[in-house]
C-alpha cells in the first residue's frame, strides 16, 4: 500500500498553488466564450419550448468546467477525489433535443481548454464551432422539402369514418396516415389524429375549409412541424 501512495505521489503537484492571473483569465475567457455559444444556441434554436435557463447552463457549465481543471491540475488524488464527490449528484431532467447535448459538450471543451491554460484552443474551437452552427442553421442542413404535421379532427361517429377525409386529405398534403382514433361524449363524436407531410407552401386555411364541411364544423387542430413540436 505504501509503494502504491508513493507512485501517487510522484504525479501529483500539491505544493503548486494557483496564480490568481491564471484563474482570472481562466474564468473571464470562459465567461466571455460560453456566452458566445448560448448566443449562438438561442439563435439557431428552432424548438417551441425555448428555455432561457438552458443558456444560463451552458454559461455556468463552460465556467464551472474551468474552474475544475484549475483545481485538479496534474493532481492523481484530486482527480479521483473530484470523480468520488460528483458520483453522488443525479440529474433527473431528461434532454428533449440532441443539439442541447452537443451544446452542453461544447461548453464543458471550451473549459476544459481555458482550465488547462489552452486558450488558443479554446478560442478557436468556440468560433469555428459558432461559424458551423450558424450556417448551419442559416441555409437549413438536415432540413428537407416538405413538413411533418399532425392533424386532429374532431367528427360525429358515422359510418366508415376511417376513410371519411381520405379525399380531402390526398388533395392537400403528399401523404398522410391514421395515428389514432379516441371516442368521445358517450360514443356519438370521434377525434382522429393524422400524421401528414406538406409542402412548405402549405396552406392551412384551405385545409380547414374543405374539413368544415366534412365534420359539421367541429374542431380541426393542426400542430407543428416534426422539428418544432418538442412540447
Amino acid at each position: 500500500m505504501d509503494s502504491f501512495l508513493d507512485q501517487i505521489s510522484k504525479f501529483s503537484d500539491a505544493g503548486v498553488v494557483i496564480q490568481e492571473g491564471n484563474m482570472l483569465a481562466c474564468l473571464a475567457l470562459s465567461f466571455v466564450l460560453s456566452m458566445i455559444v448560448a448566443k449562438v444556441y438561442q439563435y439557431s434554436y428552432r424548438g417551441a419550448s425555448f428555455s432561457p435557463a438552458f443558456m444560463h447552463t451552458l454559461v455556468i457549465c463552460g465556467m464551472a468546467i474551468g474552474a475544475v481543471m484549475l483545481i485538479i491540475g496534474s493532481n492523481i488524488a484530486r482527480a479521483f477525489s473530484l470523480v468520488g464527490a460528483l458520483s453522488i449528484i443525479r440529474f433527473r431532467n431528461a434532454v428533449k433535443d440532441p443539439r442541447d447535448v452537443a451544446f452542453i459538450f461544447l461548453t464543458m471543451a471550451i473549459g476544459m481548454a481555458c482550465g488547462t491554460g489552452f486558450y488558443l484552443i479554446a478560442v478557436t474551437l468556440t468560433l469555428v464551432s459558432c461559424l458551423c452552427i450558424v450556417l448551419m442553421s442559416r441555409f437549413g442542413f438536415g432540413e428537407h422539402g416538405s413538413v411533418e404535421k399532425v392533424l386532429k379532427i374532431q367528427s360525429p361517429a358515422v359510418k366508415d369514418f376511417e376513410t371519411l377525409f381520405d379525399p380531402i386529405l390526398k388533395e392537400h398534403t403528399s401523404r398522410f396516415n391514421l395515428l389514432s382514433i379516441e371516442s368521445s361524449r358517450m360514443g356519438t363524436e370521434l377525434e382522429l389524429t393524422f400524421g401528414i407531410l406538406v409542402a412548405r407552401t402549405f396552406s392551412a386555411e384551405k385545409l380547414l375549409k374543405a374539413l368544415s364541411g366534412i365534420n359539421q364544423n367541429l374542431r380541426v387542430q393542426i400542430l407543428g412541424s416534426n422539428f418544432t413540436l418538442d412540447l
